[in-house]
């Protein structure tokens, strides 16, 4: 798909359309780390007072882990398949520059070297893929 035209980026708040989707990719980026932080129970035995459980708890430690390990992964798989899926319809420029920014930590020096366009032109696909995002999870604010 082409480049938004300067007419349809004029169109939306930049600047509050840009924050909207640093938020949701930082928010993105929590999901991953608390997905890779559920970390499983000791499986060494304790030896420390033994108590005696009253309530009958049919899952145990690891089974409970599992379960909440799972459950984060589905939480974060299902974020990034919807995120790769509004990614993949970006073209080859926009793709470099969202990947480049949000998911490798570049700055912006760093994408201008390896997209080796003008200042000018990254800005302009900077702003269309960052609108196309904001459009595609309907956080876009217009003018």
């Amino acid at each position: 798909m082409k480049l938004l035209s300067s007419e349809v980026i004029d169109k939306y708040d930049f600047v509050k359309t840009q924050s909207n989707v640093r938020n949701y990719m930082s928010k993105f980026e929590d999901e991953y780390y608390r997905y890779i932080s559920v970390l499983p129970p000791s499986i060494t035995s304790h030896l420390s007072e033994i108590k005696v459980q009253t309530s009958f708890n049919n899952t145990s430690p690891i089974e409970s882990y599992i379960i909440n390990k799972s459950e984060k992964e589905e939480e974060f798989l299902k974020s990034l398949n919807i995120i790769l899926k509004i990614i993949y319809t970006f073209n080859d420029e926009e793709q470099r520059y969202f990947k480049g920014l949000f998911f490798l930590g570049n700055n912006e020096s760093t994408i201008l070297d390896e997209l080796q366009c003008s200042d000018t032109k990254v800005r302009h696909i900077k702003k269309s893929c960052i609108i196309k995002f904001a459009l595609a999870m309907n956080i876009a604010v217009t003018k």
